[in-house]
Protein backbone atom coordinates (compact mmCIF):
# COMPACT_ATOMS: atom_id res chain seq x y z
CA UNK A 1 0.00 0.00 0.00
CA UNK A 2 1.31 3.79 -0.60
CA UNK A 3 0.48 7.35 0.67
CA UNK A 4 -2.95 9.22 -0.58
CA UNK A 5 -2.33 9.80 -4.46
CA UNK A 6 -3.56 13.72 -5.03
CA UNK A 7 -4.99 14.97 -8.33
CA UNK A 8 -2.07 17.51 -8.68
CA UNK A 9 0.54 15.49 -8.27
CA UNK A 10 0.24 12.84 -11.00
CA UNK A 11 0.98 13.82 -14.63
CA UNK A 12 -0.01 12.15 -17.96
CA UNK A 13 2.12 9.63 -18.78
CA UNK A 14 2.42 8.20 -14.90
CA UNK A 15 2.46 4.42 -14.48
CA UNK A 16 0.58 3.85 -11.24
CA UNK A 17 1.95 1.28 -9.02
CA UNK A 18 1.80 -2.50 -10.27
CA UNK A 19 -0.13 -5.50 -8.91
CA UNK A 20 0.75 -8.87 -9.32
CA UNK A 21 -1.33 -12.09 -9.07
CA UNK A 22 -0.71 -15.70 -9.67
CA UNK A 23 -3.27 -17.09 -11.55
CA UNK A 24 -3.05 -20.47 -9.79
CA UNK A 25 -5.63 -23.81 -10.46
CA UNK A 26 -6.60 -23.23 -6.44
CA UNK A 27 -7.45 -19.48 -6.73
CA UNK A 28 -9.51 -20.16 -9.76
CA UNK A 29 -11.20 -22.55 -7.87
CA UNK A 30 -11.89 -20.27 -4.90
CA UNK A 31 -13.10 -17.74 -7.21
CA UNK A 32 -16.01 -20.15 -8.82
CA UNK A 33 -17.18 -21.32 -5.66
CA UNK A 34 -17.21 -17.81 -4.35
CA UNK A 35 -19.78 -16.66 -7.58
CA UNK A 36 -21.23 -20.12 -7.82
CA UNK A 37 -19.60 -19.76 -11.79
CA UNK A 38 -19.78 -24.10 -12.25
CA UNK A 39 -18.37 -23.94 -16.00
CA UNK A 40 -16.28 -26.76 -15.95
CA UNK A 41 -13.59 -24.78 -18.00
CA UNK A 42 -12.53 -22.96 -14.95
CA UNK A 43 -11.97 -26.21 -12.69
CA UNK A 44 -12.03 -29.88 -14.80
CA UNK A 45 -8.61 -29.65 -16.92
CA UNK A 46 -10.16 -32.97 -19.16
CA UNK A 47 -13.23 -31.08 -20.04
CA UNK A 48 -11.27 -27.59 -20.57
CA UNK A 49 -8.96 -29.43 -23.04
CA UNK A 50 -10.34 -32.43 -24.51
CA UNK A 51 -13.70 -31.44 -24.64
CA UNK A 52 -13.69 -27.33 -25.39
CA UNK A 53 -10.39 -27.61 -27.10
CA UNK A 54 -8.57 -24.75 -24.68
CA UNK A 55 -5.01 -24.78 -23.74
CA UNK A 56 -6.21 -25.30 -20.23
CA UNK A 57 -8.39 -24.27 -17.33
CA UNK A 58 -8.91 -21.23 -17.86
CA UNK A 59 -10.04 -17.99 -15.41
CA UNK A 60 -13.30 -16.60 -15.22
CA UNK A 61 -13.14 -12.88 -17.19
CA UNK A 62 -14.58 -11.68 -14.18
CA UNK A 63 -11.90 -12.54 -11.79
CA UNK A 64 -9.78 -9.93 -14.36
CA UNK A 65 -12.69 -7.31 -13.46
CA UNK A 66 -12.25 -7.84 -9.87
CA UNK A 67 -8.10 -7.36 -10.21
CA UNK A 68 -8.89 -4.08 -12.27
CA UNK A 69 -10.94 -3.42 -9.43
CA UNK A 70 -8.09 -3.55 -6.49
CA UNK A 71 -6.01 -2.00 -8.85
CA UNK A 72 -8.04 1.17 -9.02
CA UNK A 73 -9.36 1.33 -5.75
CA UNK A 74 -5.66 0.83 -4.32
CA UNK A 75 -4.88 3.92 -6.69
CA UNK A 76 -7.50 6.20 -5.55
CA UNK A 77 -6.68 5.01 -1.80
CA UNK A 78 -8.98 5.88 1.09
CA UNK A 79 -9.99 9.67 -0.10
CA UNK A 80 -10.70 9.11 -3.49
CA UNK A 81 -13.25 7.16 -5.52
CA UNK A 82 -13.53 4.47 -8.75
CA UNK A 83 -15.72 6.16 -10.94
CA UNK A 84 -15.55 3.93 -14.25
CA UNK A 85 -14.13 0.94 -15.40
CA UNK A 86 -14.23 -1.12 -18.32
CA UNK A 87 -12.43 -3.69 -20.15
CA UNK A 88 -12.14 -6.69 -22.68
CA UNK A 89 -11.57 -10.15 -22.89
CA UNK A 90 -9.16 -10.63 -25.54
CA UNK A 91 -6.27 -13.52 -24.36
CA UNK A 92 -7.31 -16.27 -21.82
CA UNK A 93 -5.94 -15.78 -17.93
CA UNK A 94 -4.75 -19.54 -17.91
CA UNK A 95 -3.97 -21.62 -14.55
CA UNK A 96 -0.30 -21.10 -13.87
CA UNK A 97 0.31 -17.38 -15.19
CA UNK A 98 1.41 -14.53 -13.18
CA UNK A 99 -0.35 -11.46 -14.55
CA UNK A 100 1.42 -7.80 -14.35
CA UNK A 101 -1.44 -5.49 -13.25
CA UNK A 102 -1.30 -2.33 -13.89
CA UNK A 103 -2.06 1.19 -16.05
CA UNK A 104 -0.83 4.48 -17.33
CA UNK A 105 -2.57 7.96 -16.70
CA UNK A 106 -3.52 8.95 -19.92
CA UNK A 107 -5.34 12.19 -19.25
CA UNK A 108 -6.30 14.56 -16.82
CA UNK A 109 -9.44 16.75 -15.99
CA UNK A 110 -11.20 18.95 -13.22
CA UNK A 111 -15.34 17.81 -13.49
CA UNK A 112 -17.30 20.14 -10.65
CA UNK A 113 -14.50 20.09 -8.37
CA UNK A 114 -13.07 16.77 -8.82
CA UNK A 115 -10.08 15.68 -10.28
CA UNK A 116 -10.37 12.89 -12.56
CA UNK A 117 -7.70 10.74 -13.98
CA UNK A 118 -8.42 8.89 -17.04
CA UNK A 119 -5.66 5.79 -17.40
CA UNK A 120 -5.59 3.04 -19.79
CA UNK A 121 -5.24 -0.32 -18.25
CA UNK A 122 -3.56 -3.53 -18.93
CA UNK A 123 -3.28 -7.04 -17.37
CA UNK A 124 0.12 -9.14 -18.98
CA UNK A 125 0.88 -12.07 -18.48
CA UNK A 126 4.32 -13.47 -18.14
CA UNK A 127 4.79 -13.76 -22.17
CA UNK A 128 4.22 -10.00 -21.72
CA UNK A 129 0.55 -10.79 -23.56
CA UNK A 130 -2.26 -8.27 -22.46
CA UNK A 131 -4.77 -10.72 -21.23
CA UNK A 132 -7.17 -8.06 -20.26
CA UNK A 133 -6.48 -4.21 -22.03
CA UNK A 134 -8.77 -2.25 -19.82
CA UNK A 135 -9.47 1.89 -19.15
CA UNK A 136 -10.60 3.20 -16.09
CA UNK A 137 -11.80 6.49 -14.48
CA UNK A 138 -10.33 7.49 -10.63
CA UNK A 139 -11.15 10.74 -8.71
CA UNK A 140 -8.51 11.71 -6.62
CA UNK A 141 -8.45 14.30 -3.77
CA UNK A 142 -7.77 17.59 -4.65
CA UNK A 143 -4.70 19.44 -2.10
CA UNK A 144 -6.00 22.41 -0.66
CA UNK A 145 -4.69 26.04 -2.37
Amino acid sequence: MHDQFYFQEVTEGQEIPVIRKDVSSVAILMYVSTVWLMDRIHFDHPFATLRRGLPGVVAPGNMGGDYYAQLLSEFAGEEGQVRKMSFQFRNFMLAGDVLEVGGKVVRKTVVDGHGLVELELWMKNQNGINCVPGKGVVALPMRAG
